[in-house]
């Protein structure tokens, strides 16, 4: 009876609705850098790219280590197991309101003017015995207004990482 009340794990990787399962492995086919003062470096269209330069409505991916340090970061090329996997979501902050000679002329935020843009993403906990500082992969899908914004689906995922990294899901 217990067993009709949790959700069946969707084993399909083209349905929307599927996640990498834990347990999965990321392999990491080459070595990311990530600048001094940082603790990601993004992905995006099978690039490595700035965060100022992500394409905030298109699907991206940034791997992410422990310790924030002042020197250059090296994420070598290995393979990591998912521990865990998380969703979750991020609200884009809007430009404030203007006003102007105390009236209410310009708003450029939606602030009461509908529903928030928000970006959805899954968090895929990693481990690995060669790098412990490499704490996770966050994957997001396009921006969107609250009501039609996504999980990224995992084609989006494999294609956000193209040749850089891999995923192999557990059975």
């Amino acid at each position: 009876m217990l067993a009709a009340c949790t959700p069946a794990a969707v084993r399909d990787p083209a349905s929307p609705f599927y996640q990498v399962p834990v347990g999965s492995q990321i392999i990491l086919h080459q070595p990311l850098e990530i600048r001094p003062g940082h603790t990601r470096v993004f992905i995006q269209r099978g690039e490595v790219t700035r965060f100022k330069d992500l394409d905030q409505y298109w699907p991206h991916c940034n791997f992410e280590v422990r310790y924030l340090v002042q020197e250059p970061q090296q994420i070598a090329p290995d393979t990591f197991t998912v521990e865990r996997v998380q969703q979750g979501q991020t609200e884009i902050v809007g430009w404030p309101r203007v006003q102007v000679a105390a009236l209410n002329l310009l708003a450029f935020s939606r602030e009461g003017g509908g529903p928030p843009s928000v970006a959805r993403y899954y968090d895929l906990w990693l481990s690995s015995q060669q790098q412990p500082n490499v704490m996770r992969l966050r994957c997001f899908d396009a921006m969107d207004d609250l009501p039609r914004a996504n999980l990224p689906r995992y084609s989006d995922i494999e294609a956000t990482l193209g040749a850089i990294a891999t995923i192999q899901p557990a059975q």
